[in-house]
């Protein structure tokens, strides 16, 4: 039922404090702009890839917010014409395909409760998730590796369409799946190679430096660095 509620000016009013008001991502992707892996650029993608897929997008030294605030809802785009069908109720979404819920779901499907794998042996016989799918890579499990190589493809394929949508300097990834980056960055990498036009193979593609600070520092940000150049309120 929140429609056209003028948050900023009831928390101002309040509080008696300057407030701002932005989208999670696009706070992070600010942060890591400012602080964290992107500083210095003038340009990046910001992506987080946890439960589902969010972006932030930072365009010549500001955040583009596009119509309604709603630009870079990149977990939506369509990548494929199959799979499971995304919360939004399209099939194919990047989210739906290459998020940290879609890994886990892929390591459910593929072992079954009791079978001694390391995969359900590390969830105690549940549903396996994204992190446990990490752990057991990093152990050397063999259906682990080969999980990670199938997430590492979606996300290459994702990320490819995001270097020919907006010529960033460099994409950043974020999210709690960040913390396995080293495991998926080859054929991350490899797949951007294979897909890419030449001009943007070389675009690097590099992990978050702030973690779950990201959007934090970044939404501090928008009052402690108000006035300056580039910084988007």
């Amino acid at each position: 039922g929140w429609h056209d509620v003028p948050l900023i000016d009831i928390l101002g009013k309040h509080f008696g404090l300057p407030v701002r008001l932005e989208n999670d991502a696009n706070a992070a992707a600010l942060g890591e702009w400012r602080f964290g892996a992107g500083r210095g650029s003038d340009s990046l993608v910001f992506v987080t890839v946890s439960t589902g897929i969010g972006g932030g997008v930072v365009a010549d030294g500001h955040i583009y917010h596009g119509r309604r605030g709603l630009a870079a809802e990149i977990g939506h785009m369509t990548i494929t014409g199959e799979g499971d069908r995304c919360f939004c109720g399209a099939v194919g979404c990047f989210e739906a395909v290459a998020s940290g819920t879609a890994l886990g779901r892929r390591a459910t499907t593929l072992t079954t409760p009791g079978d001694g794998s390391l995969l359900r042996r590390l969830s105690a016989d549940g549903d396996v998730s994204a992190r446990q799918v990490v752990e057991a890579a990093r152990a050397g499990d063999i259906s682990a590796l080969e999980l990670i190589e199938v997430e590492a493809r979606w996300l290459g394929i994702g990320f490819t369409n995001l270097l020919h949508l907006y010529s960033p300097d460099l994409i950043v990834m974020g999210g709690g799946l960040a913390n396995g980056f080293d495991l998926l960055a080859p054929t991350i990498r490899a797949t951007v190679e294979q897909r890419a036009m030449p001009a943007y193979r070389d675009v690097p593609i590099v992990p978050a430096q702030l973690g779950d600070r990201a959007g934090l520092i970044g939404a501090a940000s928008l009052i402690l660095w108000e006035g300056e150049p580039g910084v988007s309120t």
